[in-house]
């Protein structure tokens, strides 16, 4: 008689699973009927035999699980009344996103860990208060002469190095001559720049004196530097100076020095020769690489302080009641689109308004929640020369309407988009630096436009290509940019016809002659009144010319642990200056 053949059956892990959990009688020959009653009462055998035999498959259940109730626990406000760390009453430690690049204060540095250290570290020459006027620093006094073009400073013979030898008058002078060296140079973007015709001399041990070739209203901003030591960087080629260790390791006459510094944390430790007696003796800095990882160091309780210009970026912080948070606007800051009037599609007047007129810059900052306060021109409405008298260009989609239609642009009502009379949708590229509040609002703007039927095609590029490929060679159509201003109204570096090229940051190429002459005329006396006409004039024949859309002033928002007392943002205009009274500072 033929044996059947045996059939062969493909492995199934689930199958197998549930083979061995037939419950088998005494005869190995003879197999219960499955029961699920005794699978469900011997229930910790039935768990741990599917449990092996579905690996890897449980595993990954396991693991998968494990992570979202760790979410859950981080999210939950019971987590959040547990968020504190075991603080050290002389310790502060803040979380920054992104890396420390320099440290080296005679270069230009727009990034914000690189600027608060610098403030900690070294002092400057002269302080600029909350409303543009000059207090000491380095230099405790100062006069004028022969009409306000000579002005002799007296520095401070007390102030001291942090290794504890003397601040000199020698320091000074290497440290202006060393800045205004490195302006000479074609690859360097130095601080120099802003005092480059400056005369320098040193009068006597305590003094010296610049002379000026005309009157600069922006003059103490312009050398509000910090000093640096001859005696570190004497022996150092000026071309090899932004290379060398002091970038990474300075040493110099602020409240703190460098003790540590690496991709992940820089600390700073008191600077026991200053002349400040500071509750906080130590400064630590973790350095992440995105926002979601500082997130979840604030949320296990790692960080006292956390900051940023994006507060939607930051709303997690309003689930800790133990915090406390501050914020300020930030008015010698500036988020901007630039228009580049080199481009075809952009030389004409009437596409710049038009473009302006479609866009609702007061319902994108709402719907966009990041802070700040809009802007409607070159200068914020806080200052002293703003005019009011300027074409603000409100949302008027009708007047908008009207220009494009003379320009051969009117609304298809199929597509949604305006078009040219050969059927061609009005269309421009926006670039911008890949960051996610840059994204955010990249995006937010082509579906605001989108809606007003602008096709906008977003460009994100990274630091090395905005800075070496899109802004050197001016090589863009509409540019998402922030750029830093003064208190002061003068803007000669950013609308001045001869500042069109690179490094200058006339980034649109707008030149036009009268504006050019009120722009040399308002840096030319210290007479405000004088000055107030010509900057209205300037506003005015600015945005005729609408070589941008002004957005807003950004908003700097700090968030920090609410036992930490002392913090001031009031008192100051910039973001990096927070540390500014970190005397003052203590733990309750």
């Amino acid at each position: 008689m033929k044996k059947k053949k045996t059939e062969k059956v493909l492995d199934n892990p689930m199958k197998s699973a549930l083979d061995d959990l037939n419950v088998r009688v005494s005869s190995p020959s003879t197999r219960r009927r499955f029961s699920l009653r005794e699978m469900i009462w011997n229930y910790p055998t039935t768990l741990y035999t599917l449990y092996k035999k579905l690996i890897p498959i449980s595993y990954i259940f396991l693991f998968s699980l494990l992570a979202g109730l760790l979410i859950l626990i981080f999210n939950s406000s019971s987590f959040a009344k547990l968020n504190t760390r075991s603080v050290k009453k002389d310790t502060f430690v803040e979380g920054l996103v992104g890396s420390v690049n320099s440290l080296n204060p005679l270069f230009v540095t727009n990034n914000f860990s690189d600027r608060a250290i610098q403030s900690l570290v070294f002092e400057k020459f002269v302080n600029i208060d909350k409303d543009g006027n000059p207090t000491p620093g380095v230099a405790k006094s100062w006069v004028s002469s022969g009409n306000g073009l000579v002005i002799d400073f007296k520095i401070d013979k007390t102030l001291k190095w942090s290794d504890g030898s003397d601040l000199s008058i020698e320091d000074v002078l290497f440290t202006f001559e060393s800045a205004v060296k490195l302006a000479k140079r074609s690859d360097t973007d130095s601080v120099g720049e802003a005092f480059e015709s400056v005369g320098i001399e040193k009068i006597d041990e305590e003094t010296v004196r610049f002379t000026l070739k005309e009157n600069n209203p922006v003059f103490f901003k312009a050398v509000s530097i910090y000093i640096v030591p001859k005696a570190r960087l004497e022996g150092v080629d000026i071309g090899k100076m932004a290379f060398d260790q002091f970038s990474k390791y300075p040493m110099g006459s602020g409240k703190f020095r460098v003790e540590k510094i690496d991709d992940y944390e820089v600390v700073l430790e008191d600077n026991k020769y200053d002349r400040y007696d500071t509750k906080i003796k130590k400064i630590i800095f973790k350095i992440y690489p995105t926002l979601e990882a500082e997130q979840m160091a604030f949320r296990v309780g790692e960080l006292d302080a956390v900051g940023g210009w994006d507060k939607k970026s930051f709303e997690y912080t309003d689930e800790y009641s133990n915090f406390t948070k501050y914020s300020m606007t930030i008015r010698d800051r500036e988020r901007l689109i630039f228009f580049n009037i080199r481009k075809e599609s952009l030389k004409n007047d009437n596409m710049r308004r038009s473009l302006n007129y479609l866009f609702d810059k007061i319902e994108y900052l709402n719907v966009l929640d990041s802070g700040g306060e809009v802007m409607y021109g070159p200068l914020p409405e806080t200052s002293w020369a703003y005019n009011n008298d300027i074409e603000k260009y409100e949302y008027n989609p009708q007047k908008a309407e009207e220009l494009l239609k003379d320009l051969g642009y009117t609304m298809n009502s199929e597509s949604g988009y305006y078009e040219s009379a050969n059927k061609e949708i009005l269309n421009f590229t926006i670039t911008y630096l890949d960051t996610p509040t840059n994204n955010r609002m990249a995006e937010l703007l082509a579906e605001f436009y989108k809606k007003e039927g602008v096709f906008l095609k977003i460009e994100k590029v990274e630091y090395n290509q905005i800075t070496q490929e899109v802004v050197a060679t001016r090589n863009f159509e509409l540019l998402l940019y922030e750029v830093e201003t003064t208190i002061d109204p003068d803007q000669y570096n950013l609308w001045h016809s001869l500042k069109v090229n690179y490094p200058d940051l006339n980034l649109s190429g707008y030149s036009y002659e009268r504006v050019d002459i009120l722009l040399e005329e308002g840096r030319q006396t210290t007479n405000k009144d004088v000055r107030k006409q010509k900057y209205a004039l300037f506003q005015r024949y600015l945005n005729s010319g609408s070589p941008a859309i002004f957005l807003f002033n950004p908003a700097f928002t700090y968030t920090v642990n609410s036992n930490l007392r002392g913090v001031d943002l009031e008192s100051v205009n910039n973001s990096y200056a927070r540390f500014h009274n970190i005397e003052d500072w203590y733990w309750e």
